[in-house]
């Protein structure tokens, strides 16, 4: 583990933490592939679960509502974060809210070897790990038998995006996320990460999980940060959204700013 590297990622983060939910909550974007990203999630029925950068608690608390769920532990890289979900936990006095401050490479001894039946991260916080293997070597020890992992990256193969930035005559834009080590999406604050293709995230997770299904996002539909090309409830956002659908039972099911991959811990049992 790096953890000069996990410093910059957690200063970055506590940075950015004061105004997270806000900016998060006025995206249409965002909101849309949240509720798809929560939708598949619930349908694997969870009941203990573990969020891997949990940021100012939107999923943690939005699962911790549900009758269903039992605790919702999270684990995330900024001290500022945990603060802010430490203050919600408190405020509902319900005992379901559990955020720590670490590092996915952590987190059996953080919360224990087969201790939840549900990790799920959202918005690419894998993103910045620096072992993608040793990350799923973790889940693996961390999820019950039968238990699931939602896992979303943002892509590597963006191609819309680098097919917009050729046009403009950008190519150091357009080539980006296809370096070892991308800036993140903030042209003033730089975050070092790495933006890996299918492959890879298949190939890291695949000696210790199966997948079972993959879908990705913003294809044709505009990335979040485009929000105002395709406004909310439009005719031109929906008619996207469904292209984006379709795409998904073809090979470029994969071609778009963000990927989702369900894995699953095998029960031998």
């Amino acid at each position: 583990m790096n953890q000069r590297y996990n410093d910059v990622v957690a200063d970055y983060y506590d940075f950015e933490a004061d105004s997270f939910e806000k900016r998060a909550g006025e995206n249409h974007v965002l909101m849309t592939l949240r509720d798809s990203f929560r939708e598949i999630t619930l349908s694997r029925n969870p009941r203990k679960m573990l969020e891997i950068g949990y940021g100012p608690g939107l999923d943690m608390t939005w699962f911790a509502d549900r009758d269903e769920v039992e605790i919702v532990h999270g684990v995330d890289i900024s001290p500022k974060f945990q603060s802010i979900v430490l203050r919600k936990s408190q405020e509902r006095k319900d005992n379901k809210l559990f955020p720590r401050v670490g590092s996915a490479e952590e987190i059996r001894k953080i919360i224990g070897r087969s201790s939840v039946d549900t990790i799920f991260v959202y918005f690419g916080a894998l993103n910045t790990v620096s072992d993608l293997g040793l990350v799923a070597k973790e889940f693996s020890k961390v999820l019950k038998p039968g238990g699931t992992a939602t896992l979303t990256f943002v892509n590597r193969w963006y191609l819309f995006d680098i097919l917009w930035n050729i046009l403009l005559l950008r190519p150091k834009m357009a080539f980006a996320r296809l370096k070892s080590v991308w800036s993140g999406y903030s042209p003033t604050r730089s975050l070092p990460s790495h933006c890996p293709s299918a492959r890879e995230v298949i190939g890291a997770f695949r000696p210790h999980l199966r997948i079972v299904e993959r879908r990705g996002y913003c294809i044709f539909h505009p990335a979040w940060y485009r929000k105002h090309w395709a406004p909310h409830g439009s005719m031109r956002s929906r008619c996207l959204y469904f292209l984006d659908r379709m795409i998904q039972f073809t090979p470029f099911w994969n071609i778009g700013e963000y990927s989702l991959y369900v894995f699953e811990l095998p029960d031998n049992g």
